[in-house]
């Protein structure tokens, strides 16, 4: 393992060429020829995991001024040979693996940080290292920010969304409509369209509850209005006065002729859907 740890040093100096002097710190060198030394650790003792030496050595070419590339060319082989040791997987899936965390720290520009003589691969550390300095500021001011206490999170107050009382009502009274129609035209007696309406909780258009002559009223009114849309949503027509004259144009306007003009005509009539007159039949003998 040792001669092959200096083979992967080699390619180091070659790819970093006058770097290397000022980016090869000791615990680089130590890791790159040795690997992870288990003689340093006691017995039972966690030692870090494969991907933990990948990643720190990953953060590191990137550190040195080495591309994607480059650091490629010698740290997948040195997993596979060095590494392989702390891992069960094949040496396909130790390449596979040692790219994508390449991937991961150089696209997510993961900086290089190391924790000095007390690094977790207990790799060599000198206080004459080029970075010692800069490294342990940036490890004092790493733990008196986590020694923060950090503010609750507190979610922000759910937003209710509810329908005015117009609205609501407008909805339930369409609702309760349709299905007095649909009753209707199965043959079912008024008295018990109006207990069905109450029993599932629809609302008239002033919000109460039904109430036989209401609801006769209101499917009265239904006679000569358009059919309305079958999903109640904005676009559905609310129905017609029971005393609009059929042409009547609104606001007191001039007629429009209700003769055969050559036009087409206009939408159908919930009579001409629903065969009015069987329902007023219906209705006058409920």
């Amino acid at each position: 393992m040792l001669n092959e740890g200096r083979a992967f040093l080699n390619v180091l100096d070659a790819l970093l060429g006058g770097r290397g002097k000022d980016t090869l710190y000791p615990c680089i060198r130590d890791l790159v020829e040795h690997g992870l030394d288990l003689a340093r650790f006691a017995a039972g003792e966690t030692t870090p995991q494969r991907q933990d030496i990948t990643q720190y050595l990953a953060a590191w070419s990137r550190h040195a001024g080495l591309s994607e590339e480059e650091a490629s060319a010698w740290l997948v082989d040195y997993c596979v040979a060095l590494l392989a040791v702390l891992s069960r997987r094949t040496p396909a899936a130790l390449r596979h693996s040692t790219k994508s965390n390449l991937r991961y720290i150089y696209r997510s520009a993961v900086p290089f940080l190391c924790h000095g003589a007390n690094n977790p691969f207990r790799a060599h550390c000198r206080p004459d290292c080029p970075v010692y300095a800069d490294m342990e500021a940036k490890r004092q001011a790493k733990a008196i920010e986590m020694a923060q206490p950090r503010p609750a999170f507190r979610p922000p107050a759910p937003v209710i969304v509810s329908l005015s009382v117009k609205a609501a009502n407008r909805e339930q009274f369409q609702t309760g409509l349709r299905l007095a129609l649909d009753e209707v035209r199965k043959g079912t007696k008024m008295p018990r369209i109006v207990e069905l309406l109450n029993k599932r909780g629809l609302k008239t258009r002033t919000g109460r509850a039904w109430k036989y002559a209401g609801l006769r009223n209101e499917l009265l009114a239904l006679k000569n209005a358009p059919v309305p849309p079958q999903d109640g949503g904005q676009g559905a027509s609310p129905p017609e006065h029971p005393n609009a004259e059929p042409g009547a144009a609104p606001n007191g306007g001039p007629a429009a002729s209700v003769g055969n003009s050559g036009v087409a005509e206009g939408p159908p009539s919930m009579a001409d859907s629903l065969g009015f007159d069987a329902v007023l039949t219906h209705i006058h003998g409920a």
